[in-house]
């Protein structure tokens, strides 16, 4: 952009690998992180630390968090209880709630999706159940916008797109079905509100977001509006959670930045206890309290900083992080239940160099926003048809000859590991 910036968020998900690739971001080496990130220095997780290497190269600094990706669904208890549901804990369950509030609130969005942040939360909770129940064991591999996939048990590691997956029409099929019954808006490819926004202006019945963002959002939605109830349900569907890589979150450096020393900034930011506290909760006594023993108490003021809300995902650090006290009732008993069976993807850390294939993958990018997320909202008149189409731009963009680049790689990666 041509802009001046320092720090900025980054992630795995989030194009970490490509901006690195690019110089986009400003080498972090041992020295300098001893030098001017001293405390950094001593407490990250050696892992981490190794899993940001791009050929070799760090240029980011990882969350100091163990976290696990897991989701949930947030309903309202009082309408629960108006119409008999009793549980919201499955896709089947899910769909018999957002029925109910179709044929009874009509001035309700069953579930207002559509946000470039959650265009595709359900098509992934379908997608990624459809083929844990398989044999195959399917999962994304590269960048997500190149919309690779392939089996974990397969050891040649044969890289097609998600679109060539069996599973893949039995899911867009049922999205056209829940879009046509008006589960979501007509407007959901438009809409650039999140769910979880639309959920707290009441202007929908059900949300879904991962277990941290959840945390926040029950918190205040509970204090505006007590006579929601609000209930907060496991979205798995018996699929295990994600053991994230530290890159789901981290900060880095700009390349051109005129203060690279920015990195003290973040040292601070990560480690002194007081200013980490300020970042992720706000400012104490206005925003949240100290309830000790590493818990904490959202004030009503938590509304204009939400706890855990503004972007200060890469700065977590477990020596210093706050749980809400008198949130979510059932959270501990969720977070058992994932602890147990969380695990970690066989291409978790695989880090894909896409500087031989950068040019189709801005081709697939375009695809990706366009065609993919249509579908993946449901909007087809013939998923198989649309499908096939979906397939032919692919090809035609240059699709198979990134899956052979993927492939070459993500079996280096398993030779050294």
């Amino acid at each position: 952009s041509g802009e001046d910036w320092d720090i900025i968020y980054t992630a795995d998900w989030c194009f970490y690998n490509a901006q690195a690739t690019k110089q986009g971001f400003y080498e972090i080496t041992e020295d300098a992180l001893k030098t001017y990130a001293p405390m950094t220095a001593e407490t990250m997780y050696p892992e981490a630390w190794e899993q940001a290497k791009v050929d070799g190269k760090v240029y980011m600094l990882p969350m100091n968090y163990k976290e696990i990706t897991a989701y949930v669904y947030m309903a309202r208890g009082d309408l629960m209880d108006k119409y008999g549901i009793t549980s919201v804990s499955s896709l089947d369950e899910a769909e018999a709630y957002m029925d109910a509030i179709v044929q009874n609130e009509p001035s309700l969005i069953p579930i207002d999706v559509g946000s470039d942040y959650d265009k595709l939360f359900l098509y992934d909770r379908m997608w990624k159940k459809a083929n844990w129940e398989s044999d195959e064991k399917v999962v994304a591999i590269g960048p997500w916008q190149v919309m690779g996939s392939v089996s974990e048990v397969d050891d040649s590691v044969s890289v097609v797109g998600t679109f060539a997956q069996p599973a893949f029409l039995e899911v867009i099929t049922r999205l056209k079905d829940w879009k046509d019954r008006g589960f979501w808006s007509k407007n959901a490819v438009v809409n650039t509100q999140n769910n979880t926004e639309s959920f707290q202006a009441g202007r929908s019945a059900l949300a879904m977001m991962n277990g941290n963002t959840a945390k926040s959002v029950y918190a205040s939605v509970s204090a505006e509006h007590p006579e929601w109830d609000i209930r907060v349900f496991d979205a798995q569907d018996g699929v295990p959670p994600v053991l994230n890589s530290y890159l789901a979150n981290g900060m880095s450096i700009f390349s051109k930045s005129k203060h690279p020393r920015a990195l003290m900034a973040l040292d601070y930011l990560r480690n002194d206890e007081e200013i980490n506290s300020l970042f992720c909760y706000g400012i104490e006594g206005k925003h949240w309290e100290d309830a000790g023993d590493g818990l904490l108490i959202s004030l009503p003021d938590s509304s204009n900083y939400a706890y855990d809300s503004n972007c200060n995902w890469g700065v977590r650090n477990d020596a210093n992080w706050r749980m809400i006290e008198g949130g979510i009732p059932n959270l501990a008993e969720l977070n058992a239940g994932w602890q147990e069976t969380a695990r970690s993807e066989r291409y978790q850390t695989f880090v894909f160099n896409d500087e031989s294939v950068k040019n189709e993958i801005a081709a697939l990018g375009e695809i990706f926003d366009t065609d993919y997320k249509l579908l993946g909202l449901g909007f087809t008149d013939d998923p198989e048809a649309d499908i096939e189409k979906l397939r032919e731009k692919m090809e035609a963009a240059g699709a198979q000859k990134v899956y052979d680049e993927i492939q070459k790689q993500a079996l280096a990666f398993l030779e050294a590991n």
